[in-house]
């Protein structure tokens, strides 16, 4: 094997040269998001001036004098060839400015396609059925397979490239900076076992090692050596070496959202490219969030009341929380939130999270709500108020998979649940909080459960014997099936498993039975003479009174400044008939719409961008899509997704809920990714369909979500969102001279309270204007604060009342 670096486009130079990816290799996969980080690297290139980017290793082996077969780097190979094609004919369409008039021909003649006497032979062959969605770029529009992956990312270029802010001639000189480790096998080089080698052997970088690589790399040797001993090393100790899960930890808490493990890298790139920082001082507050971890999994805060309630937070999954309680654990350091209010908070997370468990709601939902919780509740909190409080109000409005159960969902669920079929850590976790409650007087049942000292033991044994069938007399059967693993038949105890079916009586007597027991948990069982259904129902109703005062689910008077916007998840279930979504959030974005007709076109599209051909293999099974062979003129009630591919919309709330659902299932999508916002009150069908109709609705339509703000203590994360939505909808509005329109400066408007009330639509749009270009000039925050000030609502309610 022969190897250099070379620039990527001298691999498809050559006019005799194809380059083959052969059939053993799977299909093109990568994706818009991929795509997007070419172009983000590409403009980097341009912007800075760097006379080189390194875009990874491509392996090949000379199969003819004209024939070059792929082994390795068909994606890089199969994406750059996309996207000089999409430059070509973003050339041709005039859809980008150029300089040099022969460049769409000399890249088309030089790299993409040799003009024969009779065809055109193309120099890239991609595998399969990516051969012939590649091939019919080069034709009329109409003959395109848009379902391929080739497809859709060519379709991402020549859109980007419709607003991109470099020239093409730019755009290709970045192009021909791409460098690539060019391996030429040799003759006595079998491609087959190479690509089996380089796919398949060796231990691959985790995301926490290229994390590491990305942090450490562009430092000098000296700084390397401190930055990885004084933060990297501490780091990895603090979170014994689970590094990746940590990382993803802290970055749903900087960012509310919830990467995926194996896109840990990717998503801290993108975080430390927002920070602008590296090295040690991007990696100081990561140390000082894992020295939290450490503590938070150690119960070890050094408060003891605190540790109490972590070791049971331990026992019952502590890693989704972790985006939660890392950062109030810092709080808790910088006197923010006080060491009462900390360990009332934990009680709160404490109930919150067994009376779900009690009633069998799926964690899947917790990432959801730990992502965000954190700032939600940093955002509502006034100084004045204890953050638990803020924290009740909060996990109060949860629904659905999120929800808080009340008093009678909890008793009822503890009463009747198979207790016994918990798994292990959270039945330590209940037999030991029953056990103790709030007693001084502790006994570690979790540790003796543990350890196998003591077992979680059935009462009325799992086998029924006849002894026991003369116990429980009539209807023995159907008792001993309905009442076996409930938690009116467990108890803890350290006797002999071997007496384990013995009678009544037998369990109460025998060495170390239950008369001899020193747990509290037994006393009910030490004054009974017999077990029966009776019995049962008596010591789970005792038990159910206990755990509803153990595990309460707390109240507040808290009110937080301006009422705030309902929030649920798509789910499984519920019913959003008359609810009119007013946001929603899916992926890495939240997204103002203004009916559901707006979301479910949306979502559609963002479905579409993950999985194209699994969007259009659903499509064809349902009567909500027409597949067309060409781009498709939007009439009533049909809306163009992609080219190909047209959504039919008129239909019911309920219908379209139907349709998400049934997509999410097909694509193997989460229903809790999908988080909606809507109006305070519930409206009609009508209603919630429609559009606003008033004069400036697309810009009305955000102040309900706007007003969430006002008062309260958001940062600008919080408010980017619904902003950039609002600043895109008042941009056709503004006038070019804000001044002009005023009479005198923004500054002087706006302190004359007479003028604000006054004000005409023309100077709404004139008050925004000066706003953003504070924001793009000087203050990069103006257009923010005035949202939390409430200068920009008010404004806003006044065009509201001269539309």
């Amino acid at each position: 094997m022969r190897g250099q670096v070379t620039e990527v486009y001298k691999i498809y130079d050559g006019s005799s040269n194809q380059l083959r990816v052969p059939v053993y290799q799977r299909n093109y996969d990568w994706k818009h998001k991929q795509c997007l980080q070419l172009m983000v690297d590409l403009e980097d290139l341009v912007a800075s001036d760097r006379p080189k980017h390194f875009f990874g290793a491509v392996v090949g082996k000379p199969e003819t004098a004209w024939s070059w077969v792929v082994i390795d780097g068909q994606q890089r190979l199969t994406t750059v060839s996309l996207l000089m094609l999409a430059l070509t004919d973003a050339i041709a369409a005039e859809q980008i400015a150029v300089k040099d008039p022969r460049l769409a021909d000399r890249i088309r003649s030089s790299y993409l396609v040799t003009e024969d006497e009779n065809t055109p032979r193309f120099r890239l062959k991609p595998v399969k059925d990516d051969a012939e969605a590649y091939k019919r770029l080069f034709g009329p529009e109409s003959e395109r397979i848009q379902a391929s992956n080739v497809t859709s990312n060519y379709d991402f270029f020549r859109e980007h490239l419709r607003n991109t802010g470099v020239t093409a001639d730019d755009l290709w000189d970045a192009i021909c900076k791409l460098e690539v480790m060019h391996l030429d096998l040799e003759p006595h080089d079998d491609p087959q076992r190479i690509f089996e080698s380089l796919n398949s052997t060796g231990l691959a970088l985790s995301e926490a090692d290229k994390v590491r690589n990305l942090v450490l790399m562009g430092l000098k040797a000296a700084e390397q050596e401190r930055v990885y001993e004084d933060y990297w090393n501490r780091i990895e100790k603090n979170v014994d070496f689970k590094t990746t899960a940590f990382l993803r930890s802290y970055l749903i808490t900087k960012s509310a959202k919830t990467p995926r493990i194996d896109q840990v890298f990717d998503s801290f790139k993108a975080f430390s490219a927002h920070e602008g920082t590296n090295g040690a001082e991007l990696l100081g507050e990561v140390r000082s969030y894992s020295d939290a971890h450490r503590r938070l999994a150690q119960a070890k805060t050094g408060l003891p009341a605190a540790d109490r309630h972590l070791r049971s937070l331990n026992l019952m999954g502590l890693e989704v929380q972790l985006p939660f309680l890392m950062p109030v654990l810092l709080d808790v350091d910088a006197g923010r939130i006080s060491e009462s209010d900390f360990v009332q908070t934990l009680r709160i997370l404490e109930s919150y999270l067994f009376r779900r468990i009690a009633c069998s709601i799926p964690t899947s939902g917790l990432n959801k709500v730990f992502a965000t919780l954190y700032k939600e509740v940093r955002r509502l909190r006034p100084a004045e108020e204890s953050f638990s409080d803020v924290l009740t109000y909060s996990l109060s409005r949860k629904s659905g998979s999120g929800r808080f159960p009340d008093d009678a969902e909890f008793r009822s669920d503890l009463m009747t649940g198979e207790v016994y079929k918990y798994y292990p850590d959270r039945r330590r976790y209940l037999f030991d909080s029953l056990e103790n409650l709030e007693s001084n007087d502790v006994r570690d049942v979790a540790a003796g459960l543990e350890s196998g000292g003591l077992s979680v033991e059935h009462i009325m044994p799992q086998t029924l014997t006849a002894a026991w069938r003369e116990e429980l007399g009539e209807g023995a059967e159907e008792i001993h099936h309905e009442w076996l693993h409930r938690l009116g038949n467990l108890t803890v105890t350290g006797y002999n498993s071997r007496y384990s079916n013995s009678d009544f009586t037998a369990k109460k007597t025998v060495e170390g039975g239950f008369d001899a027991s020193p747990y509290r948990l037994n006393e009910r069982i030490k004054k009974a003479s017999r077990w029966t259904r009776e019995k049962m129902q008596a010591r789970s109703e005792q038990l159910a009174d206990q755990a509803l005062a153990y595990w309460i689910k707390p109240t507040t008077a808290f009110a937080p400044p301006q009422p705030q916007l309902p929030v649920e998840v798509l789910g499984d279930d519920t019913d959003f008939t008359n609810r009119a979504v007013v946001a929603f959030e899916f992926g890495d974005a939240k997204t103002s719409v203004r009916n559901w007709r707006e979301l479910l076109v949306s979502v559609v599209q963002e479905l579409t961008a993950r999985d194209r051909e699994g969007v259009f293999t659903f499509a064809r099974t349902s009567d909500w899509f027409t597949v067309v062979g060409e781009t498709h003129n939007n009439g009533k009630g049909k809306k163009e997704i992609v080219p190909g591919l047209v959504l039919g919309t008129s239909s019911s709330t309920s219908a379209k809920v139907s349709l998400l659902r049934r997509m999410f299932a097909a694509l193997s999508v989460d229903t809790e990714e999908l988080v909606m916002t809507f109006r305070r009150e519930e409206a009609s069908e009508e209603a919630v369909e429609a559009t606003e109709p008033r004069r400036f609705g697309e810009v009305l339509a955000l102040v309900e979500q706007l007003q969430e703000f006002v008062g309260g203590q958001a940062e600008p994360d919080d408010t980017e969102s619904v902003l950039r939505d609002l600043l895109v909808a008042t941009r056709g509005y503004e006038p070019a001279d804000p001044k002009a329109v005023l009479g005198m400066l923004p500054a002087a408007f706006v302190k004359d309270p007479e003028r604000v009330r006054t004000m005409t639509a023309e100077q709404v749009f004139a008050l925004v204007a000066a706003r953003r270009s504070a924001a793009e000039q000087l203050d990069p925050d103006s257009v923010h604060d005035s949202l939390v000030s409430g200068d920009l609502v008010k404004w806003l309610e006044r065009l509201a009342e001269v539309a």
